[in-house]
């Protein structure tokens, strides 16, 4: 951050995150998800994306929404962007019988983004006029992501900034 805060150049912080970012669940009070992972109780069904994925994109908006904040005074500017549902190997980690995903398959192929569409995302929130956006939202599609950044609204800043603090004490730990 000090270097970010020393740049007289326009710069902006890009950080990859997702739809799915809504499926997440941060508790910090236990902080499970720094070490093992958010384990799901057994009465409670597993969802479709594994949770150390959805949890990890909450973690990364997040992220972007307090570096927004400390950075607001700079020329830097942060956005979070979500590539959309593309075809990538994150299937492998999701638990459906072999005939299932052969069935779901030819739906899967229509619906979902080639990589190279996904990409387009990430490049536009690198290349698109910073007037035109809002430091620290989510963009999908070339605007804001309304679902996605409301509901990241609702969580209010308390859970951004403990996050953030966490963060901080894990790096400082990790020197040590």
């Amino acid at each position: 951050i000090p270097l970010l805060r020393s740049s007289d150049m326009a710069s902006r912080v890009v950080i990859v995150s997702s739809s799915l970012l809504k499926s997440g669940q941060i508790d910090m009070k236990s902080k499970d998800f720094v070490k093992d992972g958010r384990a799901i109780p057994a009465v409670k069904k597993k969802g479709f994306a594994p949770t150390g994925y959805c949890d990890s994109k909450l973690m990364n908006m997040l992220t972007c929404r307090q570096l927004a904040l400390h950075l607001r005074d700079t020329n830097v500017t942060t956005y979070s962007v979500s590539p959309g549902f593309c075809r990538s190997e994150l299937g492998r980690n999701v638990e459906m019988t072999i005939f299932k995903k052969m069935l779901m398959l030819p739906i899967m192929r229509m619906v979902q983004r080639t990589s190279v569409q996904g990409a387009q995302n990430i490049i536009f929130a690198t290349i698109l006029d910073e007037n035109y956006m809002v430091n620290g939202a989510m963009y999908q599609d070339g605007r804001v992501a309304e679902p996605e950044t409301l509901y990241v609204d609702g969580l209010g800043d308390d859970l951004g900034k403990e996050l953030w603090k966490l963060s901080l004490d894990l790096v400082d730990e990790k020197k040590q």
